[in-house]
């Protein structure tokens, strides 16, 4: 039986286009425009769901890559690599933001972009990954990275959940996803709420994460055919993908919706997709796997290049033409051209140092 691969390419691709899904939904939701309606809709209208698919896409990564016998009881290794995967860049662009509101707020005398919860407090609890556990009072500097908030405390949960016995780990996170079915019950999957005191989108993180986690195990339990099913997986994952995108962009959105997209959709969408022929080929190729590969950055660069426009929008006095499509490009193509700088320049190098830190405590 084939070693199981250590990088799934397809996926990675899947990630960078979601990521650019998410910009499109803060493109319209910040910026108060939205060119090309017909394209973009689902984007503009629900993008924010695309979050949930970063939870299971990482549940799933997560648990091939750590869930294995020579590798689970490692905890102080897996958490070091989850450090450097996650708070280089993070830390990068929560500075930067801290610096970018400064200047608005201060020499321009104007009020913060879009997120006001910028003071000492709320920097501390974002310098500490807690800026979206319960102890915020909302959403603060780079709004974005509420997600790395709750996906930091997930993996530190399911980290220390497989270090234990088998049986063990086995019914803590069972536990976990309990707990987090009933926040998403009470609550709904999206919601600024509380549950038991902590902030609903921990919970809303386990669930999708944890539905990564089964959709992992499922996969290895099931073979992979390369042989005429894998046309019939691309019609599966076609459908997957078009069902979300016509709910985002027309259906009546509820949280029924969303977390049966969560539950049902995006698990169906990478089980076809990893089984599918021509879908495979087209996600393969290097543009849109390098897309994947920065997409980390994608994600938290967009709103600190946001906020950078607005301020020259309050220096200069001169609004961009947002609604139109060539803007939208502008800015999308800026995002990709800043986030493979930070990418090369903050995130490799942050994993490589926590490597080489990795290196030494196992020496």
């Amino acid at each position: 039986m084939p070693l199981p691969p250590s990088r799934f390419q397809e996926l990675d691709s899947l990630r960078g286009l979601a990521a650019l899904g998410v910009v499109g939904w803060h493109y319209a939701g910040h910026f108060g425009a939205r060119p090309l309606p017909d394209l973009m809709l689902p984007f503009y209208r629900h993008g924010l769901l695309l979050v949930d698919f970063f939870f299971v896409l990482s549940g799933f990564v997560l648990a091939h890559g750590f869930w294995k016998e020579e590798r689970r009881t490692r905890l102080t290794a897996n958490l070091l690599a989850r450090i450097g995967r996650l708070y280089p860049l993070h830390l990068a662009t929560l500075l930067l933001v801290a610096v970018l509101q400064g200047i608005l707020t201060g020499p321009l005398g104007s009020p913060p972009f879009i997120y006001r919860f910028n003071d000492a407090y709320d920097f501390l609890l974002n310098l500490t990954l807690l800026n979206r556990t319960g102890l915020e009072r909302g959403f603060s500097f780079n709004g974005p990275s509420w997600s790395i908030s709750t996906e930091f405390v997930v993996n530190l949960l399911f980290l220390g959940a497989i270090a234990l016995p088998r049986r063990c780990g086995l019914i803590c996170l069972g536990a976990l996803f309990a707990l987090s079915l009933a926040a998403v019950m009470q609550n709904g999957l999206i919601a600024d709420l509380r549950f038991g005191g902590l902030d609903q989108d921990i919970f809303r993180t386990i669930f999708g994460f944890l539905i990564g986690v089964g959709t992992q195990r499922l996969h290895r339990r099931i073979p992979v055919d390369s042989g005429p099913s894998g046309w019939l997986m691309d019609i599966v994952a076609l459908s997957v993908a078009a069902l979300f995108l016509l709910y985002c962009a027309w259906g009546t959105l509820s949280p029924s919706g969303d977390a049966g997209s969560t539950a049902l959709l995006f698990p169906a969408l990478i089980l076809a997709v990893l089984r599918s022929r021509g879908i495979k080929r087209v996600l393969t190729l290097k543009p849109l796997t390098y897309l994947g590969e920065i997409s980390f950055s994608i994600y938290l660069i967009h709103f600190p290049l946001q906020l950078a426009v607005h301020i020259a929008q309050v220096k200069t006095g001169i609004t961009p033409p947002f609604g139109k499509p060539g803007t939208l490009a502008v800015f999308l193509l800026t995002c990709i051209g800043a986030a493979a700088v930070t990418h090369g320049v903050i995130e490799r190098p942050g994993r490589k140092l926590a490597a080489a830190l990795l290196s030494e405590t196992t020496s």
